[in-house]
């Protein structure tokens, strides 16, 4: 198991690199999107992992963007926090492996986008809401951030609810409207996950450039970010 501050690493017999946020909200800043690139290192350098999860503990999954950092901090620091966002998004939308975010509490904002980046998400069914409140904190969703977003929800309906009126939306609406593939209770959510990445790796195991190569034509990023 790789540790650091706040985040672990975790590789299963059975094939699995399980990333713990471990933060507390697991608000989102530099420190926090640096070891979490860290973490993602790690997974990709164990040849023997199979397919990824992302997870927490307790409340939350991630409360989003740390915005009492952010608003602090001065342009230059601000736009590499940006661009360090996006890049992470992406990653993780064009990973070489599987990826399953397990929802454990509440995912707002940057943690939804994080979670959507995801190919599957499963949530726990009888705690915790997916939304993007932007609208409730009067903030913009800047055009990096909606490239994700078109990318990745079809679902006009979750576009309205979830974006445009930023309502919490449960696990069983989220099931619906197509924002999560699977709602279980708290002690099946890790299992799920790994049948979920069972389910797309099928009785074969995929190349891993093959299938950065299929993501990344499937989402297809147009929207660079600047490099300072």
């Amino acid at each position: 198991m790789g540790t650091t501050q706040k985040i672990t690493t975790e590789f299963t017999a059975d094939g699995f690199g399980i990333i713990r946020m471990l933060n507390g909200q697991n608000r989102l800043n530099i420190d926090f999107l640096t070891e979490l690139n860290s973490a993602l290192d790690r997974v990709l350098s164990n040849k023997d992992c199979k397919a990824l999860i992302t997870t927490s503990e307790g409340k939350f999954y991630s409360n989003g963007i740390d915005l009492d950092w952010l608003l602090k901090q001065p342009e230059v620091i601000a736009k590499k926090f940006s661009s360090l966002l996006h890049d992470t998004l992406w990653r993780i939308m064009h990973f070489p492996l599987p990826t399953v975010a397990a929802l454990n509490g509440h995912t707002f904002a940057g943690g939804a986008f994080m979670a959507i980046s995801h190919d599957y998400r499963v949530m726990r069914a009888d705690r915790g809401w997916i939304c993007w409140n932007e609208t409730h904190l009067k903030l913009p969703i800047g055009e990096p951030l909606h490239e994700v977003l078109n990318t990745k929800v079809w679902n006009l309906d979750a576009m309205r609810e979830a974006v445009v009126f930023g309502r919490r939306i449960t696990a069983p609406e989220a099931k619906t409207l197509s924002l999560v593939d699977s709602v279980v209770e708290l002690d099946k959510l890790i299992p799920e996950a790994k049948r979920l990445a069972k389910h797309a790796l099928g009785n074969n195991d995929i190349d891993r450039n093959a299938l950065t190569m299929m993501k990344s034509n499937t989402y297809v990023r147009k929207i660079l970010s600047s490099k300072l």
